[in-house]
């Protein structure tokens, strides 16, 4: 199980203290290292973050959390600009979800014709576009890591995904609450500065450039490595 986020125009340390974290806190350490804050494989109350920046959109990986795919987070996020997230559930359960000013522009389980938000679906259409392209049945995240890709033009190879990354745990007592209504954005502390994994699931993902844009293109995002 894993997740991710990539956030435009933001810094790394700003992305942590929009999940609700104190960003003074962060270490620089490897995704080795990191696990030792883990305590474990899995982590019911709390989450490993790890924020770095690729050119003009900043990630947050959690290896074995899902704080990315929260509203009250994503809703930080994406004020005043724009928030991709990428699920890769321990329960076979995959999602993708596109945040834009703190509200949900759209979120679905790739593939799963009954997720499928109300027209128009940009980013819908986008990943179910890669999805016939395949050819296979279950292509798992691929398509959706190739459409984000192609939006942000982010390539979070596997030494940056390895190599020292802003890194701290936080609990979920302290992450960034969900919002009371859909409109209402969560507030980022204003004490901050500076700005359960199944056998034979896949790595966590490498971002790649990819090619086709969806309709809505900023200019830039994701594709996992087979």
């Amino acid at each position: 199980m894993w997740c991710v986020t990539i956030t435009h125009g933001i810094s790394p340390e700003e992305v942590l203290a929009r999940y609700g974290a104190d960003a003074r806190t962060a270490r620089p350490l490897t995704r080795q290292q990191a696990t030792r804050l883990a305590g474990g494989d899995l982590l019911p109350e709390g989450s490993v973050l790890q924020a770095g920046q690729l050119g003009d959109w900043s990630f947050c990986f959690e290896e074995y959390g899902v704080m990315g795919r929260m509203p009250g987070p994503l809703s930080a996020l994406s004020r005043d600009t724009e928030t991709f997230s990428v699920l890769r559930g321990g329960d076979g359960m995959d999602g993708f979800a596109h945040w834009r000013d703190g509200e949900c522009a759209e979120r679905f389980e790739p593939g799963a014709a009954g997720t499928k938000p109300r027209p128009p679906p940009p980013w819908w259409d986008a990943v179910q576009e890669r999805l016939d392209a395949s050819g296979e049945e279950y292509p798992g995240l691929v398509p959706v890591l190739e459409a984000t890709a192609h939006h942000t033009g982010a390539v979070l190879d596997t030494d940056t995904r390895d190599g020292p990354l802003l890194t701290l745990r936080l609990e979920d007592s302290d992450r960034t609450p969900d919002p009371r209504t859909p409109q209402q954005t969560p507030r980022v502390p204003e004490d901050v500065r500076g700005v359960l994994a199944r056998p034979g699931s896949p790595p966590p993902p490498t971002m790649r450039q990819a090619v086709n844009v969806p309709s809505t293109r900023h200019t830039h995002a994701v594709k996992e490595e087979g």
